[in-house]
């Protein structure tokens, strides 16, 4: 995965197209002249004009000198990116047109908004030229503030495929449209998640906005529809702006989702409408989302949420690209920051897919062996002997033994599908059961803690209930017994010793059932980091469980 981020980073930092040989149109300057008789000589009067001027519901006719130094060799393409109909004209003679440019609305037809024309090298010999536009913007709307772009001349063989310079942004997008696909497969089949739901949206967000912006390179357009590819990127930038800050906020479990969501959402308006053309929009929007993120991720890193530190440093890197200058953000910039930043969290959404099936698998394992281990044939007939011989003796012990049973078997079902439980818990479960053995022995047995127990001292289900199973397994009681549970909680460490006093030796025919499943729960939940021994100690078993804790 990683060799493949640095590819499309590579891909996406690619120069753009369409910059080498323009130096042959630097510095042109216009004059206009009178649109009725462009292409005539000594035609009124004329004042000078720039391209920028270019104003909506008007028509030019507008005339450049510029010389060539030498006579060209190969084809040149004349570029131009404007919002206008345009008719070209070289030293007089028209050499191309771009739709119909007309002194009426009615009488215009719109031309593309990006043309090219060729030209060759008999019409570029060394000397001077003048280029003459006859232009028309009827159709372009008030609210795009620039309708020129760019005009350029420059050798044909130094021209890039459209295509190509698109690829990356086009690959990126159809990836991203795939990782939707594979999140939406999962949340259908699988497990719903508002995360996962989140995430992707937020692919199929990215996709289209890369694929608007290619857009125009890709398929061109009448320059009357560049409004609604402007008006497409801003709403599908403030989706993208919503959508990314509320997947940090439901990774990180920040709470108050709306509160936050709802001042994001305000900003973001607040951003469309202060800031009059449309580049400056999404751009604004793009930092907010970032800053936003970057907040959100921080916070988290402070929690010591999983996943922040990672998402910290691709907010952190992604202003960082945003600021770097030299870099088209409009096109490079973005596509760069969505494959960081999504790149990043379609990782750690594997990851925690592949952790979750994890656990969902160690939790059946655990349930099915507690379970096992628990009701065994004998435990039960030898229950359903004393309750016998207890309904006849004593209803009200037998029902209180019934119903010390059935909490022993709701708490084993409950705590079977968990792979770890509190301590607290465990020591319900451990009482609950010697309440059973009491009145199955007719003696006393009690569990005597020494020590504070807390919420984050967490160990696998039923260890100790086990280990207080083996002792009876062992030994056989003829007298009130206590049993004691040491609870020494260290920084980051906890260490419970159970003391369970050795009697006279019972015939048991085990076959270390319960040792096994100790050693294999506390792995499983701990891996290396839990240990279990067990010793004779003073006329006592000892057995010492060393586990990971929070506090």
């Amino acid at each position: 995965m990683r060799r493949i981020l640095i590819a499309c980073c590579l891909l996406l930092l690619l120069p753009l197209p369409g910059m080498a040989g323009a130096a042959l149109f630097d510095g042109l300057r216009f004059i206009q002249r009178d649109f009725s008789r462009c292409t005539e000589a000594g035609n009124g009067a004329e004042r000078n004009f720039t391209l920028a001027q270019l104003a909506p519901k008007r028509f030019y006719c507008l005339l450049a000198p510029f010389d060539m130094a030498q006579q060209a060799t190969e084809p040149h393409v004349l570029q131009l990116s404007a919002l206008a109909a345009t008719e070209v004209f070289l030293d007089g003679v028209l050499v191309g047109s771009n739709g119909v440019p007309a002194d009426t609305a009615a009488g215009e037809r719109e031309g593309l908004i990006d043309y090219r024309l060729t030209l060759t090298p008999q019409q570029l010999t060394t000397g001077r030229h003048t280029l003459t536009l006859k232009m028309s913007t009827w159709h372009a709307s008030p609210q795009v503030h620039m309708l020129f772009y760019d005009l350029s001349l420059q050798p044909q063989a130094s021209l890039r495929p459209v295509a190509l310079s698109n690829l990356p942004a086009v690959l990126l997008a159809g990836a991203l449209a795939l990782a939707a696909l594979l999140f939406a497969g999962l949340i259908a089949f699988y497990q719903r998640n508002a995360t996962w739901c989140v995430f992707l949206l937020l692919c199929l967000t990215a996709s289209s906005l890369l694929l608007v912006e290619a857009w125009r390179d890709l398929a061109n357009y009448a320059y009357g529809r560049h409004l609604l590819r402007l008006w497409s990127v801003t709403v599908l930038s403030a989706a993208f702006a919503l959508l990314l800050p509320a997947y940090f906020l439901l990774a990180s479990g920040v709470r108050r989702l709306l509160p936050v969501m709802g001042a994001l959402a305000l900003a973001l308006l607040a951003a469309v409408l202060a800031v009059p053309w449309f580049d400056g929009r999404a751009a604004l929007m793009f930092v907010i989302a970032l800053l936003a993120s970057t907040g959100i991720n921080l916070l988290a890193w402070r929690r010591r949420r999983e996943g922040a530190q990672a998402g910290l440093a691709v907010s952190l890197l992604s202003i960082g690209v945003f600021l770097l200058p030299g870099v088209d953000f409009a096109r490079t910039g973005f596509a760069l920051v969505v494959c960081l930043l999504l790149s990043t969290i379609l990782v750690q959404l594997l990851r925690r897919f592949v952790r979750e099936r994890d656990r969902a698998a160690l939790a059946t394992r655990f349930e099915n062996q507690l379970l096992r281990k628990s009701l065994q044939p004998h435990f039960l007939m030898n229950a359903l002997s004393l309750i016998g011989e207890l309904v006849h003796q004593s209803p009200v012990r037998a029902e209180n033994y019934i119903e010390a049973l059935g909490r022993e078997f709701r708490m084993l079902g409950e705590y079977a599908r968990r792979p770890t439980i509190a301590l607290d818990d465990e020591l319900a479960l451990c009482r609950n059961y010697l309440e059973i053995m009491s009145t199955r022995y007719q003696q006393r047995f009690t569990l005597e803690v020494q020590g504070k127990t807390s919420a984050t001292m967490m160990l696998p289900p039923a260890i100790l209930l086990t280990s207080l199973e083996n002792a009876f397994a062992h030994n056989h009681y003829g007298r009130d017994v206590a049993f004691t549970l040491d609870i020494d909680a260290q920084q980051h460490r906890l260490r419970l010793r159970l003391s369970a006093p050795q009697a006279q030796a019972r015939a048991h025919q085990g076959g270390g059932t319960g040792l096994d499943y100790i050693r294999q729960s506390l792995a499983e939940a701990f891996g290396a980091k839990a240990a279990y021994t067990t010793e004779h100690r003073d006329g006592a078993w000892l057995s010492t469980f060393a586990l990971p804790c929070a506090s």
